[in-house]
């Protein structure tokens, strides 16, 4: 059996005096599409950047069975200077800089590499463009090939629908797809259509966190899961059940 990629035992973590994850205990497996759900607050993406190195944790241990560099990352809010005079190209480029050094010289098959990573996102058209002058939607999808620059065998996304136009949407999840039989993926998302389409496994969020090895969920579970989210069914147009409600 292979081991897991990323091993959390009893995790806490939390911000001055205020704990937000509490006795957290998760592994994420190798080509393993996870779905993280719960409320806001309840500490989702507090999770990814303590897994990210980016949070000290209070208790507990995060054991790796993966170098840092093999970790991509799209954060929910882009980090990106729009003022900085930069082209979209060089983003992408940047992404191996914490393999190459930041001064290091790029060769033909990292260039090559990067343009086949526009092309799949559908905006080599842009490449020449500074990155400041992006719609949201082109944005999202630059900072996702830069994710993808080092071939990562665990990609962390959060939130990474946020500004995408539909039609991109699609593109994305069915990009993903092809991307999960290479490498791991654990992803934030609030649109729980996606999550009930889309991912493997679930993770519910809430302080504690809760793995459910499906992306099958049962109200029932979830209220057992002690995380707030309403049941979303599965068929061709995943929708969510709304319980009765007054007019």
């Amino acid at each position: 059996m292979n081991n897991p990629l990323v091993a959390i035992q009893n995790l806490s973590v939390g911000y001055q005096t205020q704990k937000v994850l509490e006795n957290v205990t998760f592994e994420i497996a190798p080509n393993d599409f996870v779905g993280v759900i719960g409320p806001n607050g309840g500490g989702k993406t507090t999770l990814i950047r303590t897994i990210l190195g980016l949070i000290p944790y209070w208790e507990g241990s995060i054991r790796y069975h993966i170098k840092s560099s093999k970790i991509g990352y799209l954060p929910q809010i882009n980090p990106i200077d729009k003022d900085f005079p930069i082209s979209v190209f060089d983003v992408v480029l940047s992404g191996l800089a914490g393999k190459k050094g930041l001064w290091k010289k790029f060769n033909p098959d990292d260039k090559i590499y990067a343009l086949s990573l526009l092309e799949q996102a559908g905006i080599i058209h842009l490449k020449n463009k500074s990155i400041g002058r992006l719609s949201g939607g082109q944005m999202q999808r630059a900072l996702l090939c830069r994710a993808l620059m080092n071939q990562p065998e665990l990609l962390i996304l959060d939130e990474p629908s946020t500004f995408v136009d539909n039609q991109f949407e699609h593109e994305l999840f069915g990009w993903l797809k092809s991307l999960n039989q290479n490498m791991a993926i654990l992803m934030v998302s609030h649109d729980l259509g996606i999550i009930s389409s889309h991912v493997k496994t679930i993770a519910c969020v809430n302080r504690k966190l809760h793995y459910h090895q499906s992306n099958k969920i049962t109200q029932e579970q979830l209220t057992h899961y002690n995380c707030p989210i309403k049941l979303i069914t599965h068929g061709e147009v995943p929708h969510q059940v709304l319980a009765p409600h007054k007019l």
